[in-house]
């Protein structure tokens, strides 16, 4: 060490490298979408390597490596980011003891404004591997929908605004499906981001008061 230097504490240095490591994770997203919106996406997501995404992020394919498995993962990563939110949302709203229905439309708002933030293309292919992982055809790491969708659930049973009979698992599943479903409509035509919010908003509210229905008519009988 020179004279003089005063050396950087162990914790300050690990916090610069993962402050540095997420910026560049951010740089090869924010690169990749650049590349994949020059001209038709989908061709352009064909043709495009990890060396192009690396060289328009200016970092080097062992950086790219470091963060991701292939160009397919960083599509994925639109996917997990969307869904932490949705996490942090549900974890927001059961802290203030929102009640369920007007959390679900808050998160609901907060997936749209997300999805909406990439090109229509993107937020189509990343819903469809959401299906495909479903159908077990892909694996996908990170938060999962389903995952988010539970916590919501769990909420309303928890709150006692839904049925203690209700499957969380299942209830997921099917809201999962439906708000999917939704953004591939968005994806592959030409609707406003509000239809997306209004849609999601809609399906989601639909799926848990007819959840909580059945699951009352099925205790009656």
């Amino acid at each position: 060490m020179q004279p003089g230097r005063a050396r950087t504490p162990p914790r300050q240095r690990a916090t610069l490298v993962n402050t540095r490591s997420r910026e560049t994770r951010r740089a090869l997203i924010r690169a990749a979408l650049r590349l994949w919106s020059e001209g038709d996406f989908d061709e352009a997501y064909e043709a495009s390597t990890v060396a192009d995404i690396a060289r328009a992020a200016e970092v080097s394919r062992g950086s790219f490596y470091f963060h991701f498995a292939d160009k397919a993962a960083v599509l994925r990563e639109i996917s997990a980011a969307t869904v932490q939110i949705m996490f942090d949302e549900v974890e927001e709203g059961t802290r203030l003891g929102v009640p369920l229905h007007a959390l679900s439309g808050q998160v609901m708002d907060a997936m749209a404004q997300r999805v909406v933030r990439a090109p229509r293309a993107a937020a189509l292919r990343a819903a469809s591997l959401g299906f495909m992982s479903r159908a077990g055809e892909v694996s996908l790491a990170g938060p999962r929908l389903g995952g988010a969708f539970e916590s919501l659930v769990r909420y309303g049973m928890e709150r006692g605004e839904l049925s203690a009979q209700v499957d969380a698992e299942e209830s997921a599943a099917m809201l999962s499906a439906v708000t999917m479903e939704a953004i591939i409509r968005w994806g592959a035509g030409d609707r406003s981001a509000s239809w997306l919010r209004q849609t999601l908003r809609h399906r989601v509210d639909v799926v848990l008061r007819g959840i909580d229905r059945d699951d009352q008519a099925s205790s009656i009988v």
